[in-house]
């Protein structure tokens, strides 16, 4: 649909002509890129609202304005036929100038929906993993704010629990983990500072006590046990090779003393309880004269 040039007004100030008008956008879009290509300023209108209803292009169309001066090349551009190599560059300018084309989004598929839940669950199992390396401490404190214990965790597992008995500042008791078992443990008892009292465990029941009765870093008393039950006591002062004195139990229950032992394992007197501390024997007549209670 081509007319004859007619005054259209002025456009900022310069005078324009339609030189063509087009049955819709596209086609005089791309004339107008023609003639930008080579240098002719043009403008493209339509009684459309802006676009919104293009249906109104069909009766008024779409106008091609240009300035007055170059109404005459501009008419002529249009009546010749592009050349190929004008072609190719009008289509790459207004290809150029096209908005970029939007990629639909693609649906995952449920194989790969469930192989990110999969994922997720996996790292989540190796973070909470992670998260018990190394030694960690949890202390434990009284009402009032003192610190009175602390555990201490590697890798997760417990190693030791640290006291203190009598909220000084100062652990006073110190008892080792293996493998998530208790496995020995060191007391001070009279809060100096150093042990005094060693222990040994199986299967977390006692196994020996060693206690150091005089605190001067040498034990005294020796102690076995049995499924975590007293069978023995042996006094053997700041370590003696052999025991003086030996307390013999029954189900944690004192029935005999040795006294006066030797380094040859001899003992002088045996003494016999029943279960009330009561003395009901012994190898010595003379001992359990002075055992009895005294005739009123």
């Amino acid at each position: 649909m081509a007319s004859e040039p007619t005054d259209q007004g002025f456009h900022d100030d310069v005078k324009t002509l339609t030189i063509r008008i087009f049955g819709n956008h596209e086609t005089a879009e791309l004339a107008a890129a023609n003639l930008k290509a080579h240098g002719i300023e043009c403008w493209v209108s339509a009684d459309d609202c802006g676009g919104m209803y293009p249906n109104l292009t069909t009766a008024s169309g779409v106008r091609l304005h240009v300035g007055a001066s170059d109404a005459e090349a501009a008419t002529a551009l249009l009546n010749s036929e592009a050349s190929p190599a004008e072609i190719n560059k009008i289509e790459k300018e207004a290809t150029a100038s096209a908005l970029p084309e939007t990629v639909p989004l693609k649906k995952l598929a449920w194989g790969q929906i469930m192989a990110g839940i999969v994922m997720g669950v996996i790292l989540c199992l190796l973070y909470q993993s992670s998260s018990k390396f190394g030694t960690k401490t949890y202390y434990q404190h009284t009402h009032d704010g003192k610190r009175a214990g602390a555990w201490v965790y590697r890798n997760g597992d417990p190693v030791k629990f640290l006291e203190d008995r009598n909220l000084d500042g100062t652990w006073d008791c110190w008892t080792y983990y293996e493998h998530g078992h208790m496995v020995r443990s060191e007391s001070d008892e009279n809060f100096d500072g150093k042990p005094d009292v060693f222990g040994t465990y199986s299967n977390n029941s006692t196994v020996t006590l060693e206690i150091d009765t005089d605190f001067n870093g040498i034990p005294d008393e020796f102690c076995s046990y049995k499924n975590g039950i007293l069978q023995q006591l042996d006094v053997r002062p700041n370590g003696s090779k052999f025991t003086v004195t030996r307390e013999v139990f029954q189900n944690g229950v004192l029935t005999e003393i040795w006294r006066g032992g030797d380094s040859a394992g001899h003992f002088n007197d045996v003494v016999r309880y029943d279960p009330f501390f009561n003395p009901i024997g012994t190898n010595s007549p003379a001992v359990f004269q002075l055992l009895l209670p005294a005739s009123k």
